[in-house]
């Protein structure tokens, strides 16, 4: 694979369908307590323009994180963001690690560059490899992108090895671009952003939808060294985190340590569940994981999507995605009725 397509296809392509919709990897509990009383209290504030940069949220996210405000940008969702860091970073030889969420690669394809894959091998288990990442900084890569933990694939690369890729990164003047927006669901949930005070070319991109479960809200931040910040930001539209969205986030970090913790523990339970399970339907080829999905492998992959949709439910097809393989799907793991319901449509494919 010499350069990544564009790519549109996405869950959540089933607005209003009255079906389970494992195509999202969202907590499925929704969102945590007072998040939606702050969202109606925010109606009083429909009338005046919020903060351009969202000073207060900004504020709280840095305390949350234990870093400086100067460190944080917060947008309308990590998506706009990595929009945001590819305008202006505006690399000449991107690398993207792949199979992964295709908005990165097409962040940059808007802008005519042309990414280059690193592509994450199955017979590696989709680790990512420190040969490839050498060789594309060899070829003269000026930016690095990759997800952690990765979706689709669920593997991720531990901390120790994030700071040897951004400091390998550093010393050919490479950006190291993360995207952790599933961190919060992982084995280990310690994330990257305390590396940005020792490698300046380190920006790690951050989602409020998933773990809150306020999708439709739209609201994300990155981390990165104070500089980066203030040239990321500088390019940031003023206003691209509403009153709402501002009030709504505010109330999800005032959430107890207890609360995250309890979404994942329950996560990580069904997910060893669904996992042992789908490996037991003939055919099926469960891949591990150490986030809230799960990818694997089916037979006659091209009746599969139809056969769950007709039992009410809907899977991430990945046939399109750039660096999957024809038969693979996503799906996320969602609570014990779901999940059983899932499995019994699965084993019913032929």
């Amino acid at each position: 694979m010499d350069e990544i397509a564009f790519d549109r296809a996405h869950g959540g392509a089933h607005p209003g369908a009255a079906l389970i919709d494992f195509s999202v990897s969202t907590n499925p509990f929704g969102p945590p307590p007072g998040v939606l009383d702050a969202y109606h209290r925010a109606d009083a504030t429909l009338g005046s323009y919020p903060e351009p940069y969202a000073a207060s949220l900004t504020a709280a996210i840095a305390e949350h994180l234990g870093v400086a405000p100067g460190n944080v940008l917060a947008g309308n969702g990590s998506t706009q963001l990595l929009y945001l860091a590819a305008r202006v970073l505006r690399p000449k030889h991107p690398f993207v690690v792949i199979p992964t969420f295709s908005e990165i690669a097409n962040s940059l394809l808007t802008l005519g560059a042309a990414p280059a894959p690193i592509v994450l091998r199955r017979e590696r288990g989709f680790q990512l490899d420190s040969g490839d990442i050498d060789a594309a900084l060899a070829q003269g890569a000026d930016a690095l992108f990759f997800g952690r933990p990765n979706s689709p694939t669920g593997s991720t690369v531990d901390l120790a090895r994030v700071s040897t890729i951004a400091e390998r990164c550093a010393a050919r003047r490479c950006w190291c671009v993360i995207d952790e927006a599933f961190v919060d669901f992982a084995d280990d949930s310690a994330s990257a952003v305390n590396l940005v005070r020792e490698h300046p070319r380190l920006i790690v991109m951050r989602s409020m939808t998933k773990l809150y479960a306020i999708p439709g809200l739209r609201l994300g931040y990155l981390v990165a060294c104070a500089d980066a910040v203030a040239e990321l930001g500088s390019a940031l539209e003023p206003w691209s985190v509403s009153g709402p969205a501002a009030a709504v986030g505010l109330a999800c970090l005032a959430q107890p340590d207890s609360w995250r913790a309890e979404v994942r523990t329950a996560l990580q339970h069904e997910r060893t569940y669904m996992q042992k399970q789908l490996a037991t339907i003939p055919g099926f080829t469960v891949f591990p994981s150490t986030a809230n999905f799960l990818m694997f492998g089916v037979p006659h992959p091209d009746r599969f999507g139809a056969h769950m949709l007709e039992h009410r439910i809907a899977v991430r097809d990945l046939s399109a995605l750039p660096g999957a393989t024809p038969g693979w799907f996503r799906i996320a793991v969602r609570g014990r009725a779901d999940n059983d319901r899932l499995l019994e449509a699965a084993r019913s494919y032929r």
